[in-house]
């Protein structure tokens, strides 16, 4: 498994349509539009909050919890979908494209709340030395 890690400007770029990365690079210039890191930090908070609702913010590789500002690797295109729509929707010139993103963000938006919820089955779940996998315990760490 791999460690959880920070979502990039450039991650999200490369997932920009060329209408998309027009928008982006004639905003960019003018201080008073939206910032994308600044976006991409409350998406990444807001993650970060639905695993931690779940009870499952732990790094599966280290055990330990992740460390700030990174979200696990799965994640990363709902992570995009959902930046890439308030992004757009956040600068004059993308609010006409953000309509063709907005059902990629809902599903996502959708998916996320069923994780804090813990309406969503993970697969994977991290289990410390001596202890036996149980999906349906609270921390889904299990008894030892």
């Amino acid at each position: 498994m791999t460690i959880w890690s920070a979502l990039t400007t450039t991650e999200v770029l490369a997932q920009f349509n060329d209408s998309e990365t027009t928008a982006y690079d004639t905003s960019k210039g003018d201080s008073t539009q939206a910032s994308l890191t600044d976006i991409i930090t409350k998406v990444s908070d807001q993650i970060v909050q639905a695993y931690a609702d779940a009870g499952r913010l732990i790094d599966p590789v280290t055990g330990l919890a992740p460390a700030n500002g990174t979200i696990p690797p799965g994640e990363k295109n709902r992570a995009i979908a959902l930046v890439r729509w308030k992004y757009l929707l956040a600068i004059p010139t993308g609010k006409s494209l953000a309509e063709n993103r907005a059902e990629e963000a809902k599903k996502a938006e959708e998916y996320l709340l069923l994780v804090a919820q813990r309406k969503f089955k993970f697969s994977g779940v991290a289990t410390k030395p001596g202890r036996r996998l149980h999906p349906f315990s609270f921390d889904a760490i299990g008894q030892t």
